[in-house]
């Protein structure tokens, strides 16, 4: 299973019908507008520049000068398709229009099933060059119910333990909006944050996206909360919930760290992920506030089944309950155990670095390693490879 898109130019005179059309396009979560253009006029040359798959022009403004357009386009970049939309079924208009190189007639209104299938139909979709197949779950969303159990521990060294294999890209998202920590705990100083990448995104394709990105020297790629707090109050949840779509069109997986304030982000997250990897600590003040939590993804369908519960700092003096006793409490099996590890954590913490970079070869990161492996299995030729080195490395 590979990740596909479809880029499109929108080119619409009519400021309400290209609304319209760019409502309609992107309710289709396979499609990603590359631009949206206001004028047909010379625009052949820049559909030729953008290069998408796929280019939808509104006739009913100017038709002779879309009906131009349409042959311009298909004289100047014959793979892209030209898709008109019209509310008028006047039969003269849509053979012109086929005339002049389009491939096929959207009659409006439509709806988003609908040109899904023409796109899908018409439209090879464009995968990355660096895609890579896809084993375990997609999005992880990493979440609590307290503050300070280690949910975002828990999530960089998880991601960066995946993407230190090389196995598979991994992008680290950063949903805690206004207190968010993943860019200190991997000492990284971003270019871009999630608010400055929603900006734009739309006229991104994925080779300019995984640019904007930090990239941490585990491989690891990082998008971090916004600076400014205000910023953060106005990431729309439609739009985050759109973004994260077509990020999964250019990340084979993506983990995302949640607030544990219960934010629109989170729910975006929440909806959007395979699994919902639960952190826990075996106090009682967390158990209740997990069990409650695990309540409220009862009331949504299907959430509570991919639910999985990590028990962290497992070991602690703190420790009130016990494993068998915290199962029992929430009524679901406990999935993987973290061991309580302060001493390598601290090093963490004090070199800005994950366990994998900071303290390799620890029994705490040996749980992050098979944590990693139990959501993301690996090739038999890696698990191979990796044991011919433990082995030589074990003779040493």
């Amino acid at each position: 299973m590979t990740r596909e898109v479809i880029r499109v130019v929108l080119i619409d005179p009519d400021e309400s019908s290209r609304a319209s059309l760019q409502g309609l396009v992107q309710g289709v979560s396979t499609l990603w507008t590359a631009e949206v253009l206001a004028v047909c006029h010379g625009m052949a040359p820049r559909v030729a520049e953008i290069k998408p798959d796929l280019c939808v022009i509104g006739l009913d403004a100017d038709p002779a000068r879309a009906i131009e357009l349409i042959a311009q386009i298909h004289a100047t970049a014959p793979d892209v398709v030209v898709l008109p939309a019209s509310v008028t079924t006047d039969s003269a208009l849509i053979l012109k229009a086929v005339r002049a190189g389009a491939r096929e007639f959207l009659t409006l209104p439509s709806d988003p099933a609908e040109l899904q299938e023409i796109a899908g139909r018409l439209c090879k979709p464009r995968q990355g060059p660096d895609t890579l197949a896809i084993r375990g779950p997609q999005v992880v969303a990493v979440t609590g119910a307290a503050g300070g159990v280690g949910c975002t521990s828990v999530a960089v060294n998880l991601a960066a333990t995946l993407a230190a294999r090389k196995s598979q890209e991994c992008l680290l998202l950063d949903f805690d909006l206004m207190f968010g920590a993943v860019d200190v705990c991997l000492d990284v100083i971003p270019d871009n944050t999630l608010s400055t990448i929603l900006q734009s995104f739309d006229r991104l394709d994925q080779t300019l996206l995984k640019r904007s990105l930090t990239r941490h020297k585990s491989g690891l790629y990082v998008l971090p909360h916004p600076v400014a707090m205000e910023d953060a109050a106005r990431i729309d949840p439609e739009s985050l919930k759109r973004f994260l779509g077509l990020l999964k069109s250019a990340f084979p997986t993506l983990v995302v760290d949640t607030s544990k304030g219960l934010q629109s982000s989170d729910f975006v997250a929440f909806e959007m992920s395979d699994v919902i990897l639960t952190v826990v600590t075996l106090d009682l003040t967390c158990l209740r506030n997990t069990a409650r939590l695990l309540n409220l993804f009862r009331q949504f369908d299907g959430m509570i089944d991919r639910v999985k519960i990590v028990v962290n700092r497992v070991g602690s003096i703190e420790n009130e309950i016990s494993l068998s006793k915290a199962e029992e409490t929430l009524m679901t099996p406990i999935f993987r155990q973290i061991l309580n590890a302060p001493k390598p954590f601290q090093a963490s913490r004090v070199k800005g670095a994950p366990l994998c970079d900071a303290a390799p070869g620890t029994r705490v990161q040996q749980d992050f390693v098979e944590t990693a492996g139990a959501l993301w299995p690996e090739a038999p030729s890696e698990s191979r490879g990796q044991a011919r080195k433990r082995l030589f490395a074990s003779l040493f």
